[in-house]
């Protein structure tokens, strides 16, 4: 009786919370942009999900004179798979890698052929779609009876094209932030 009442106490009972859903407040209050995070846990160690960014600047948006780029990013989506390293702990360390399909608009010049086949450049707003691979690391506390969770995350990522950079190191994509997720 002692070994089962001391067993009961010293393992972390994990109610099975499969599915998530969060949350990134930093990109909530650094530029107006929801960025909702889904999560499916296979088990302790392992999961997969996927997150959907949507900017300030949408469809029907001209505004290229933010003083900081030429274009905008308007979408995002971003299947992830993740390994906690320690399972589904209150608090639990992660390793994450993701893919990153984004798009938007740019006000720059292209090159276009004529009917009569003369190449000639054009000014104009051109859309583009890009693919970036990355990897993040990240920390998750779990709250209030392991239903609400809090992450920290920081990744990073590259275009597969190799077009567009933030800089010149060749980082296209950051997959960072702070999210608020309930489980259930």
């Amino acid at each position: 009786m002692i070994g089962n009442l001391y067993l009961s106490h010293s393992q972390d009972s994990i109610p099975n919370y499969q599915h998530e859903i969060a949350l990134n407040t930093t990109y909530l209050l650094a530029d107006a942009s929801a960025y909702l995070v889904y999560e499916n846990r296979f088990d302790k160690k392992f999961s997969a999900g996927a997150g959907l960014w949507y900017g300030r600047y949408g469809i029907n948006s001209k505004d290229f004179t933010d003083g900081f780029s030429d274009g905008t990013r308007d979408y995002e989506i971003t299947p992830f798979a993740r390994w906690y390293v320690r399972g589904t702990q209150r608090t639990s360390f992660f390793i994450q890698g993701f893919a990153s399909i984004y798009g938007g608009r740019y006000d720059g010049i292209s090159r276009e052929t004529t009917a009569a086949g003369f190449g000639v450049y054009r000014r104009g707003i051109n859309n583009y779609t890009n693919l970036a691979l990355g990897a993040a690391i990240g920390q998750e506390f779990l709250l209030f009876k392991k239903r609400v969770s809090l992450e920290l995350v920081f990744g990073l990522g590259g275009d597969l094209s190799g077009q567009e950079y933030y800089y010149d190191w060749g980082i296209s994509i950051a997959q960072s932030g702070i999210n608020i997720g309930y489980r259930f």
